[in-house]
């Protein structure tokens, strides 16, 4: 037994029984306003240190709240016989669709458990397109105001090309892709999007398309036809939207209480903030267990190092940078800790250096010889994403998660008539035959070009090799589902590269039966942080780190990359 762990087993067990008592005599919220916004990670989030604040801004202040959070919270509300329900808000909603995934599954637990759902909106997809509504559709209820409307506007892509700019301004894009779906790079060397680039959109556009129709037909319980029909419209009045059984009733946020009361007395409703203090909470025995889930995170872009963070993100990796050091130390540490019999391996990443991606590929390889890795795939886990996780026990995707990728791209700009066109000359002398490969000022030349493919084609090769072996597959089964090719988490499914729909609970659960956990015995699920190994830098040096770090990211030559998000605007 853990003597640290007892200690604040005591002490929260302590301060939840005073929080009870109290909760005992005050009045119980009837119902309790719960107010979902921002980005919704899966993870509870480290509160940000006072330099980290300073870099970030105020949005940084505090941490948003979790999806692991979320689910504490409506499993504390379930529990508590007082509570009849919960009234949604959406606010401004940020969220990948797998993550709204998540979080409407956690809302169908609380329903499940007897409890009311009310769904209240202003306008929905706004800025989300379809997947506020889509979230909302989880409510037993769906109120809105006859001033607002439904904003049903379907999932589009939009993509910029700039190869006819770039040539306009004398710079010379040089990049080899492997295969032709691989896109990472099409937008600086193709003028408008490639066949294969927009036949895999359009594929992926249709499934995403397909599975928010069928689960906001199946929550309404109406036929997707009519669910098509009035997403179609774009812009559905309130009237319009009370008509077509897309919302329950209309009504103003203040007389939701007399709708959800009785006929001589108004419901109670509380806001969360308010009514946390008047729910019984459960009690933790955390130090008696033996057992535990650990989950290892990979956030962002994949680079060699140490994982960091920028106060900007940078051109196609964004601000997130997951080292391999970083997620190698914390798959150690929980191969090492007793406790922890089994690892989630959260992967959300558009890929990023094939190395690194190998480096944390021997990982999950090397301690599930040990103990069981179950990938859980959040809404990006393409190209390098794919490559970590691919030789997992197990892995577990939402239906809507962008995965596969499995491709490369490399090469370089050629800044060479940039340069001319303002008047500058750059003069490089170098020895030896490939010495100018690197530079930006000098094309490839016939052997560095030769050399650069054949080592993408090596990698490639690798690449499906760790496929083959960890989805049981021959490396020709892997190419025809290959080629750089995204796929959603559904689609991949059918061709194998997943093993189950589901969400990060669906992870936990398989973890805990392939550790040999009986499933309804409750175990922490802990969240393994390595030791850092270094102290935050100065205001000043983060800021040159985040471009020494993206020039390193770019001197890597080949990598495992897909675009963030290819079927968002």
């Amino acid at each position: 037994m853990n003597p640290l762990a007892l200690v604040v087993d005591v002490v929260t067990n302590l301060v939840r029984l005073i929080r009870n008592l109290i909760a005992a005599v005050l009045p119980a919220p009837e119902f309790v306003v719960l107010q979902v916004h921002g980005t919704l990670p899966e993870r509870r989030q480290p509160r940000p240190g006072l330099l980290q604040r300073l870099l970030a801004g105020p949005m940084a202040a505090q941490p948003q709240d979790s999806l692991e959070e979320w689910r504490e919270r409506l499993r504390v509300l379930a529990g508590d016989a007082r509570v009849k329900g919960a009234v949604l808000k959406i606010g401004d909603l940020r969220a990948g669709p797998v993550s709204l995934e998540s979080l409407r599954d956690a809302l169908a637990a609380f329903r499940r458990s007897g409890k009311r759902l009310v769904a209240y909106l202003v306008t929905a997809g706004e800025g989300a397109n379809l997947l506020s509504y889509y979230l909302a559709s989880a409510a037993d209820t769906i109120v809105l105001p006859e001033s607002a409307g439904l904003w049903l506007f379907g999932p589009r892509t939009e993509a910029t090309f700039l190869r006819s700019a770039l040539d306009r301004i004398g710079v010379l894009p040089q990049f080899h892709h492997i295969a032709e779906y691989k896109t990472a790079a099409n937008r600086f060397l193709h003028s408008e999007m490639p066949t294969p680039q927009r036949e895999m959109v359009a594929s992926l556009l249709d499934s995403v398309f397909d599975d928010l129709v069928a689960a906001i037909a199946d929550a309404r319980g109406t036929g997707a036809e009519a669910v098509r029909a009035a997403i179609d419209l774009g812009i559905v009045p309130a009237a319009e939207a009370k008509a077509r059984r897309l919302v329950d009733m209309l009504a103003f946020e203040d007389e939701i209480p007399r709708l959800l009361g009785t006929p001589d007395r108004a419901a109670r409703i509380v806001p969360w903030p308010q009514a946390r203090s008047r729910v019984r909470r459960p009690y933790r025995f955390t130090a008696l267990q033996r057992q535990a889930v650990g989950v290892v995170e990979l956030l962002g872009a994949i680079a060699t190092g140490e994982s960091r963070e920028f106060p900007l993100p940078l051109p196609l990796f964004g601000s997130s940078i997951a080292g391999h050091e970083t997620v190698a130390r914390a798959f150690r540490a929980a191969e090492r800790s007793s406790q922890i019999k089994a690892v989630v391996f959260h992967v959300d990443s558009p890929g990023g250096s094939a190395v690194a991606s190998d480096m944390i590929w021997r990982e999950v390889t090397r301690v599930q010889q040990t103990k069981p890795v179950v990938v859980y795939m959040g809404n990006v886990a393409g190209s390098g994403g794919y490559y970590v996780s691919c030789g997992a026990r197990h892995i577990v995707a939402g239906a809507t998660t962008l995965t596969g990728s499995i491709g490369v791209v490399s090469g370089k700009f050629n800044l060479q008539g940039l340069f001319a066109r303002g008047g500058l000359r750059r003069e490089v002398i170098a020895r030896g035959e490939t010495a100018t490969m690197p530079s930006g000022f000098v094309p490839y030349s016939e052997v560095e070009w030769n050399r650069m493919v054949a080592w993408m084609h090596q990698v490639y090769g690798q690449f499906k090799m760790r496929v083959a072996s960890g989805r049981r597959k021959t490396v020709q089964e892997v190419e025809h589902i290959a080629r750089g090719r995204v796929w959603t988490g559904r689609q991949a499914m059918t061709h194998g590269l997943v093993d189950e729909i589901g969400d990060f609970e669906s992870a936990v659960r398989k973890a805990k039966q392939l550790a040999g956990i009986r499933e309804d015995v409750d175990v922490p699920v802990v969240t393994v942080r390595p030791p850092k190994v270094a102290s935050i830098p100065a205001a000043p040096a983060a800021w040159m780190d985040m471009l020494r770090t993206a020039a390193a990211l770019l001197e890597h030559r080949i990598l495992l990359l897909m675009p963030e998000n290819p079927i968002g605007p």
